[in-house]
């Protein structure tokens, strides 16, 4: 009785018996979250992630224009990915010219792309003289093909002059309207 009360002046409060039960309980949770946090950072921690795959599409520009045998040919070549709608349009009317089926003297001045899927395309004056020897149908067939090609979202290409509407460039293939892909110039 006298250790009980010089407990308690001394602010021990009373002798409680250590449960091995209750201790048993708090530590194994820790014990076990230890083992796997230990595990994780041995084993797994040294795995490297799989790395994931990233395919970098290429941006390409399609050149589809009537060989020497007036057969379809197409030459696709690769472009800089950070270009433009209106680089591509410009690097195919350049390419169509060092072909020989497009003027030198013609510039695209502008091209848009609507909704619909029409392309315009607004070229100056100079595209109405043509090539000597080069029909109209190759030089508006190797425009349209090549531009419907190269942009696929699209179905139709609208070729204006001067941001008008011809009939004809050269008394031959009618212009006024969107002209979609010609098909038929890869039949024999």
């Amino acid at each position: 009785m006298v250790t009980k009360d010089l407990r308690r002046l001394r602010g021990y409060g009373s002798a409680k018996r250590v449960s091995y039960k209750r201790l048993a309980i708090i530590s194994l949770p820790l014990l076990v979250a230890t083992f796997v946090f230990v595990y994780y950072f041995r084993y797994m921690g040294n795995i490297q992630p799989q790395r994931q795959v990233i395919q970098v599409e290429k941006n390409t520009v399609s050149l589809i224009y009537t060989d020497n045998n007036g057969k379809l040919a197409e030459d696709i070549l690769e472009i800089e990915n950070t270009a433009t709608q209106k680089d591509k349009g410009d690097f195919i009317i350049n390419k169509l010219k060092a072909k020989g089926l497009v003027p030198g003297d013609v510039s695209l001045q502008e091209m848009i792309i609507d909704s619909e899927g029409i392309i315009y395309l607004n070229f100056t004056k100079n595209l109405l003289q043509g090539i000597p020897g080069k029909d109209d149908i190759e030089l508006t067939y190797a425009i349209v093909n090549s531009f419907l090609a190269t942009f696929r979202h699209t179905n139709k290409v609208f070729i204006l002059i001067d941001w008008k509407p011809v009939y004809t460039l050269r008394g031959v293939v009618y212009t006024y309207l969107p002209i979609e892909f010609n098909k038929q110039v890869m039949e024999d």
